[in-house]
């Protein structure tokens, strides 16, 4: 076989290879089609210096009025059902965010992550982490990080997520660009529990009447960020 041969046949096997690899790396990560939904999306219309994202899993997925209920915010919706955020750190945050170095990121995640077993001082590391790999895209980044409500339906994990939402809190507190929003407080009674009128069937998604009680709240953080970088 002639050494022209042979080299041809090498560069076809290592082409071979490489798209293999390529097509088991967007097989492994399971919100692929999600995110290659929102790279075209942002290649559509992309993003300006000003895009508040909003980020996380399925309380974003599927509050379809996101970008009418913060139009004075040029927000867009970047959230995906079932997602953790660990998902975030290895794949979808430089493919979704980094590319337009956000200024402003509305963030709500971390319901997955406790319900599938991680415990929630991991799921606290992996929010410092998400904000230092947003920081490096952006030093500047303004955060409204979400405190996670209480699902009838994930009773079991409730005490877990408030002690997400109390070490996020005290994160916020001692950041001057971390702003902490209460979704628990807003969407559950006088005793902590998350009121059943304001979930879904499945007693897990929020109603759009929920929604409607978490507009002003986040409406609220963000003129707060505002205010404090005016002085």
């Amino acid at each position: 076989m002639k050494k022209s041969t042979i080299a041809i046949l090498g560069t076809v096997v290592a082409l071979l290879v490489a798209i293999s690899a390529a097509n088991v790396f967007a097989a492994e990560f399971r919100f692929e089609k999600d995110v290659q939904r929102y790279e075209q999306i942002s290649r559509e219309t992309p993003p300006t210096r000003d895009t508040t994202f909003f980020v996380g899993s399925s309380t974003f997925t599927g509050w379809k009025e996101i970008p009418n209920d913060f139009k004075s915010c040029n927000a867009v919706n970047r959230g995906f059902g079932g997602s953790q955020i660990s998902d975030w750190l290895d794949v979808a945050a430089e493919r979704i965010l980094t590319p337009y170095h956000p200024s402003r990121i509305v963030f709500f995640c971390g319901c997955n992550d406790i319900a599938s077993g991680k415990k929630p001082e991991k799921v606290v590391e992996d929010f410092k982490t998400f904000v230092e790999l947003m920081r490096a895209s952006n030093p500047d980044v303004v955060l409204h990080v979400c405190a996670l409500h209480m699902p009838p339906v994930r009773k079991k994990h409730w005490d877990d997520f408030k002690r997400f939402n109390a070490a996020v809190k005290e994160i916020a507190e001692q950041d001057a660009r971390i702003f902490y929003v209460d979704f628990a407080d807003a969407t559950s009674d006088e005793n902590g529990a998350g009121r059943p009128e304001l979930f879904k069937q499945d007693q897990l998604h929020l109603t759009r009447d929920a929604e409607k009680i978490l507009v002003p709240l986040i409406l609220e953080s963000i003129q707060k960020e505002r205010e404090s970088l005016e002085k």
